[in-house]
């Protein structure tokens, strides 16, 4: 009898909580579809509101409308092209589109409005929203200066600003040419023979190795190896794409929900982070003690540890409290996997534009003629570039070509956190409120916008190199945002445009990237999706979270006739 009225006890106690549980689901429900009305009862523009589903239904148009890898990053040029399905009224997108994605995510702002955007990243820097802490988390602990805020933030973010300024990638350039030279050494391997392709194969695999190989030696000095060492039985780069893989679960709705952060995987992120610890510490401590590289070349993590002494307690002994070195590897491992894993997608990109617009390739190859000979060995501009490294500035085209792929690609957005009471005010003078509701910049509608760029879908590296008053100009300030605005900006731009430039000047002329869909159908056999293209193309953005290429973009080259 007492084992039975211990029973029905249990019983009501695990009633209780589920019930505090779904009430506290619905009340959460309920002011997300409010907050939504309350705007919408002010006379602001909202898109189509359903008091039970928010604007799902919408997402889910967006979704039937796509292949069911698409990246959600894609939803913004697809909500602007059917932009008077929504706002019947509006010619564009207003300047704030109000999301209520709930229980996806928390309610967002997508802002399509330089102006707007400038507000919450120049005039005042706002903090992030901790969805994206809570994304990084498992790699760096919160300890990383892209997610951290207030004094630690200001503390730790110039310590890194000079090892990714231009004049020290200057003093690097030698290093990086080593490794995109073996890049296009690898191109050139896997070319076909006389005018015939070679074997298919995913670029994103090798550009992948390619960018890590590159800030493996901007961050520490070392050879990482990934594209010499195929085995993949280096433990650095095999636990850090795992410890991505792990992130990318736990952060999706339906993995990370449901069948994410089991207890095996909680062990191996933390497994994960021994590994890398391991093998970062011994980097730290060697150059703890070592002032070997002063008016020499400097990596980021040289000019980072300069500040040990700063924060030694009593500010005399060059000794890293536990704390330093934690926020070191931290942000050591941050930059390993910014400094990667977009300018990896973004060469792909390229490539693509290059190949839809042949003349732009003619014109690239045409300016490194000009500025680095006309002899087109990659061992011969990396020669030239190693003796006089300011030549890499001289190639406005080819940092045009960099800029329009950045624009018609961008890959990255930020998303801040507004205070109480927040207003946004766009170029139409209409005032936001943005109470309940994340910033989320709009890249990829900012920088397809009419009003901001001429002929937006087109690819014209030239708009770059005119001068204003020209009707190519881009004349709106703030409408180009790859790397975001602000303080908190990339802090992996300049190394990112060094990079892509290089890869540029040793391809170009030497070698033919296409795309190869036939022969990866062919390849893949059953597991091949040709049925899946956005605008008549199969190349399209995929992913949960970080945008790669479709099937890592296939491709074949031969040698350029």
């Amino acid at each position: 009898m007492a084992m039975t009225a211990m029973i029905l006890l249990l019983l009501r106690g695990v009633a209780a909580i589920l019930a505090i549980i779904v009430v506290r689901f619905l009340y959460h429900g309920y002011a997300h579809r409010r907050a939504v009305r309350s705007l919408k009862a002010q006379g602001l523009p909202i898109l189509p509101h359903s008091i039970l589903f928010g604007h799902l239904p919408i997402f889910a148009k967006f979704k039937k409308a796509h292949p069911p890898d698409i990246n959600v990053y894609v939803f913004h040029t697809w909500l602007a092209e059917n932009c008077k399905t929504y706002f019947p009224d509006h010619d564009y997108l207003p300047s704030v589109v109000y999301l209520d994605i709930w229980p996806l995510t928390g309610s967002l702002a997508m802002v399509t409005d330089p102006v707007a955007v400038s507000q919450f990243t120049i005039a005042k820097n706002e903090p992030k929203v901790d969805v994206v802490a809570k994304f990084f988390h498992p790699m760096t602990l919160g300890l990383d200066t892209l997610t951290t805020e207030g004094q630690i933030w200001k503390t730790w973010r110039p310590r890194f600003n000079p090892g990714f300024s231009q004049r020290n990638l200057t003093a690097l350039m030698p290093e990086i040419i080593e490794e995109v030279s073996i890049f296009a050494d690898r191109l050139k391997q896997v070319a076909g023979k006389g005018d015939e392709s070679g074997p298919v194969f995913p670029l994103m695999d090798m550009t992948t190795d390619l960018t890590f190989d590159v800030i493996g030696r901007a961050t520490l000095d070392i050879r990482l190896h990934s594209q010499t060492d195929q085995s993949d039985s280096d433990s650095l780069k095999k636990t850090f794409f795992d410890q991505i893989r792990l992130m990318e679960i736990f952060e999706n709705i339906a993995q990370g929900v449901i069948i994410g952060r089991w207890p095996w995987q909680q062990a191996a992120v933390a497994r994960n982070n021994r590994t890398m610890h391991n093998f970062l510490l011994p980097q730290i401590q060697k150059r703890l003690h070592s002032d070997s590289w002063i008016g020499q070349k400097a990596t980021v993590l040289d000019l980072a540890i300069k500040h040990v002494d700063t924060d030694a307690p009593d500010g005399s002994q060059k000794e890293p409290t536990l704390e330093f070195v934690d926020r070191l590897i931290a942000n050591l491992k941050t930059s390993l996997f910014a400094g990667h894993d977009t300018t990896a997608a973004t060469i792909c990109f390229m490539m693509k534009l290059l190949q839809d617009y042949p003349e732009c390739l003619e014109k690239i190859r045409a300016e490194h003629d000009a500025v680095l000979g006309i002899n087109p060995d990659p061992a011969h501009a990396a020669q030239v570039l190693t003796t006089s490294p300011h030549l890499l500035h001289s190639l406005p085209y080819s940092l045009g070509v960099i800029k329009e792929t950045l624009r018609l690609y961008p890959l990255a957005a930020t998303v801040r956190q507004p205070p109480p009471g927040y207003y946004l005010t766009g170029a139409d003078s209409v005032k936001y409120p943005m109470d309940r509701f994340g910033l989320w910049a709009s890249a990829p509608a900012i920088q397809r916008h009419p009003r901001y760029w001429p002929r937006p879908n087109e690819f014209l590296p030239e708009r770059w190199m005119v001068s204003e008053g020209d009707p190519l100009y881009p004349a709106t300030p703030n409408s180009w945002i790859p790397f975001s605005l602000g303080p908190r900006n990339c802090i992996g731009m300049e190394l990112a445009h060094m990079e892509l430039k290089l890869v540029l000047v040793l391809t170009a002329r030497t070698l033919e990237i296409q795309e190869a869909w036939s022969e990866w159908d062919v390849l893949k056999g059953a597991k091949s999706t040709p049925s899946h293209t956005v605008d008549g193309q199969r190349l399209y953005q995929i992913g949960t979270g970080l945008v790669h290429p479709k099937d890592g973009m296939p491709v074949h080259v031969r040698l350029r006739k």
